[in-house]
């Protein structure tokens, strides 16, 4: 990443010209801008997490964290940023399992349903209809209600190619319904058990 111009003098004044690292000062070393948590294990531009260092400081340290001590008045949640990074990581990682259960438990349920007699044919799905179960699983909704709304669509009497439409009608209007009925709640005051 660039460090601007701005972020630069910040850091080179704070730290009085001089490697946070070895002692050194200018003009006698050139000094750049070092990452303190570099930005291959997360680290930001922030200027907690920059430092002065001299070229052969900067240099040495290449992806490596330094000791505490070597940058103490180095806000310590840059050191760790790395780890929260890595546990953010493993977050999205475990609400994009969620979601490919969710949008699997959907498919089955909706694979259940055929038309077109002896035919079976199954019921067709838009090219984009991962994209609306997804928004329906970020909205709240549980897999029981929309395995409801699914059955809602197969047992419908619209035509086939209107039927994930005709699904999404009834999941919306769900979802309508839930909100209505929580606001209204919350305006009667009624305490919330759980």
């Amino acid at each position: 990443m660039t460090i601007n111009k701005r972020t630069r003098f910040e850091v080179l004044k704070r730290d009085n010209h001089t490697c946070r690292y070895c002692g050194a000062t200018a003009p006698d070393v050139k000094l750049h801008i070092d990452h303190v948590t570099p930005v291959a294990l997360g680290g930001t531009d922030t200027t907690d997490n920059l430092v002065a260092a001299c070229v052969d400081c900067n240099l040495g340290k290449a992806s490596t964290s330094p000791a505490a001590e070597t940058v103490a008045d180095v806000a310590q949640d840059a050191i760790r940023w790395a780890t929260y990074v890595k546990q953010a990581e493993a977050i999205i990682e475990a609400r994009e399992h969620e979601g490919d259960s969710y949008r699997d438990a959907f498919l089955e349920a909706w694979e259940e349903w055929h038309y077109g007699g002896a035919m079976k044919k199954p019921l067709p799905l838009p090219g984009d209809w991962e994209n609306s179960i997804e928004n329906f699983r970020k909205s709240g909704m549980s897999l029981e209600v929309i395995k409801s709304c699914v059955d809602i669509a197969g047992r419908s009497t619209v035509p086939a190619g209107s039927a994930f439409k005709y699904f999404c009608g009834v999941a919306w209007r769900r979802i309508r319904e839930a909100r209505d009925i929580a606001q209204a709640l919350m305006l009667e005051g009624e305490p919330v058990n759980g």
